[in-house]
């Protein structure tokens, strides 16, 4: 039997998570253990340290299914069309060690950590009020696209940086292993339509569940220049890698008996480049930041029989590269607290025409609060407040099966708290 796989909102560029270490210094200068990711240059410090991180994310997005725009018939409406919602709240933790020694003019670092690379857990609230006479309507009308999706992918990190002083320049290179899991269901009907009933009147609509995983490997590196005590750049990299999602997919559709079949779907994720500048003005530091990540990789993604091959589902992604501007700010207001403030501004991946209540965002902005302590010489904790607003999106050219077009509203608040102790 054909059976088809949807990611719902699994990658790096749209997930309910993404990295956020060190809040509102989290960029090309970062200078914690978990540099590891932001740029392993910065590892290049003499001295042990320990770093915890913890973040907490709430999300908050609506889809109103037009039923003039989707071709819902009058009588459909109550089941196919209206408003779908989500509410999330999650917590996510991290850590990481380092430890540097001084050579003559060179600095050594090395750092190892564990960390939630990009994660989400997506249940749309239900329809209560659907007509009883479709079961599925219960579910949503976004549940053409999902109903529910688990994406987790978890990285393990060792990394190496090395500064000659005499210079100001670092360099660092981190390895890092990741795994990746994703169970995810939708509603489906094998010819991929939103129709509830057959012609003989029986229900028609059906569901899917993937559940699989799969794991690579990809890596940071960077470098970073202090050209004067006042002016520090950095440039850092990070891989891309494509994961080949295996597992099994369970397929039931109307009122047949439900079936397991092996089943992979590739899912690439985007390599990025992030550039960051540090000016010192007396006791306020600027650190503008400029971001690029190639989300064109992801074009289609072809859910295939692991028995012969077959394409059984192709999902038109046409996504574009995405490009993000940051501004932050840095206010040492007393020799142990300093204050932190930032905007930003990024570029949406998805086009409207492909754009669905899952793997899909569309330009954000950004806006956040943070502070700095230090409790003696060798524990500092700080915290971040940052609220992200995706533009609403109406879409009237879905090119999606079943089509999706409607009103789409996203927000995002990520609180962080990080402690170093050094």
């Amino acid at each position: 039997m054909a059976f088809a796989v949807l990611l719902g909102g699994a990658a790096q560029a749209g997930p309910l998570y993404q990295t956020r270490f060190g809040g509102l210094t989290g960029d090309a200068l970062h200078e914690s253990p978990f540099s590891l990711y932001w740029n392993p240059a910065g590892l290049a410090r003499p001295g042990t340290r320990l770093a915890l991180h913890g973040s907490i994310l709430s999300r908050q997005a609506t889809y109103d299914r037009d039923a003039e725009l989707n071709d819902v018939a009058p009588d459909e409406e109550a089941a196919n069309a209206g408003e779908a919602s989500i509410s999330t709240l999650a917590g996510i933790p991290a850590l990481a060690v380092g430890h540097g020694l001084r050579l003559d003019e060179l600095d050594l670092g090395f750092a190892a950590g564990g960390f939630v690379l990009a994660a989400g857990a997506v249940d749309w609230d239900k329809n209560l009020a659907a007509p009883v006479e479709y079961p599925g309507a219960v579910d949503g009308p976004q549940r053409w696209a999902t109903i529910s999706t688990r994406f987790l992918s978890l990285a393990a990190s060792a990394g190496l940086g090395a500064r000659y002083r005499p210079w100001g320049l670092s360099i660092g290179v981190a390895p890092m292993y990741t795994w990746a899991s994703l169970d995810t269901v939708r509603a489906r009907n094998a010819d991929r339509t939103d129709e509830l009933v057959d012609a003989a009147g029986r229900i028609k609509e059906g569901r899917i569940l993937l559940e699989s995983e799969d794991e690579r490997v990809l890596w940071t590196a960077g470098v970073r220049w202090e050209a004067t005590p006042d002016l520090t750049v950095g440039v850092s990299y990070i891989s891309g890698a494509t994961y080949d999602l295996a597992g099994d997919a369970k397929i039931s559709f109307g009122t047949a008996e439900e079936t397991t079949e092996a089943s992979h779907i590739e899912l690439p994720l985007a390599q990025s480049v992030r550039a960051t500048v540090a000016v010192r003005l007396g006791d306020f530091t600027l650190r503008p930041t400029v971001e690029w990540s190639d989300w064109s990789v992801m074009e289609r993604q072809v859910a295939l029989a692991e028995d012969d091959g077959q394409p059984l589902l192709t999902i038109e992604r046409a996504f574009e590269d995405t490009f993000a501007a940051k501004l932050r700010a840095d206010w040492a207001v007393h020799h142990n607290v300093t204050v932190h403030a930032g905007v930003g501004y990024e570029t949406a991946a998805t086009p409207e025409k492909t754009h669905e209540p899952g793997l899909a965002e569309s330009q954000q902005f950004e806006a956040g609060a943070g502070v700095s302590v230090d409790f003696g010489e060798h524990v500092r904790l700080s915290s971040s407040f940052i609220f992200q607003q995706f533009a609403d999106r109406r879409v009237t050219n879905s090119n999606q099966q079943p089509i999706v077009n409607g009103d789409y509203t996203d927000r995002r608040e990520y609180l962080t708290i990080d402690l170093e102790i050094h």
